[in-house]
């Protein structure tokens, strides 16, 4: 399971930086058509090809960063495509950011390729902290975003060899999907270092479903807010319970009065779980287990 959840997260790397690149390509197209137009006003400072880029590469790596969790789980289209476009806005942002940051580092007489490498820096950084603003239970909120600056480090490192050696192919495809790789798999290392847990869904709709426990904190319910989303099930709540992991303990508890928890058939209000328990909520059952 750890294995196939890093295989995950790697392809998602991948795709993140090809969706990168043919941002990229169209943005500057569209730019450049702009330009031809008589805009040509739109070439300023903080627009300039390298800002300009830092945008892109941002809204392509920030819409499936954000995404990953969603897509990893299968919940609705709807519900992947509204942290996709959230994702796509607070990465382009991120994007002007942090690639103006770079320029400004060289104005400052810091090397051009220094400067661009700090930038993919603070980029992987503050994409993985803005993912995780979305993951506050995590208890893992900082070694995740290291580990995104250290993914944006190296892949802008491997960046500036490519280009050093003119090995990146067609306006840099292989640097970007690189760079999207490093990150990913950096956060996904750290993920899977922090998952000892999971829970496997043994009935209904969602049958076979494994939702790794890689949190302090999780709530499952049917509300989308919700970090294991229970969908087809029948007396489920919105939020119906709540799993803690204090320690190498691992506590269930029920969050609404309305609604029943069972460990292996007998109703609890809160209990630590041990491996092969059964839980039953509402008329769906899961198997506790560790990995």
């Amino acid at each position: 399971m750890k294995s196939t959840r890093s295989l995950h997260n790697a392809v998602l790397g991948l795709l993140g930086g090809l969706a990168s690149w043919t941002l990229m390509q169209s943005g500057f197209h569209a730019f450049d058509a702009l330009s031809v137009t008589g805009l040509s006003g739109l070439n300023i400072i903080w627009l300039n090809k390298f800002v300009f880029e830092g945008a892109l590469v941002g809204l392509g790596l920030g819409m499936v960063l954000q995404a990953r969790v969603s897509l990893w789980y299968h919940y609705e289209l709807v519900h992947i495509l509204s942290k996709m476009f959230v994702g796509a806005f607070s990465g382009a942002l991120l994007g002007l950011i942090c690639f103006s940051i770079g320029e400004l580092l060289q104005v400052w007489l810091v090397l051009p390729a220094l400067s661009r490498i700090s930038s993919w820096t603070l980029l992987g950084l503050l994409l993985v902290g803005t993912t995780e603003l979305f993951h506050s239970r995590s208890g893992f909120l900082r070694p995740r975003i290291i580990s995104g600056g250290i993914g944006g480090a190296i892949g802008g490192g491997i960046f500036e060899l490519l280009l050093l050696y003119q090995m990146t192919g067609p306006d840099h495809l292989l640097g970007l999907i690189l760079v999207g790789f490093s990150i990913s798999l950096f956060v996904g290392i750290t993920e899977i270092r922090a998952t000892s847990f999971a829970l496997r869904v043994v009935s209904g709709k969602q049958e076979g479903q494994i939702f790794l426990l890689d949190q302090n904190r999780f709530t499952l319910g049917y509300g989308s807010q919700n970090d294991f989303i229970m969908k087809g099930y029948s007396e489920v709540c919105e939020l119906h319970a709540n799993i803690l992991k204090k320690g190498k303990e691992v506590i269930i508890e029920n969050a609404d009065e309305g609604g029943e928890v069972l460990v292996n058939y007998r109703l609890v209000d809160q209990q630590s779980m041990k491996k092969g328990d059964v839980i039953k909520i509402g008329t769906a059952l899961l198997q506790y287990y560790e990995i």
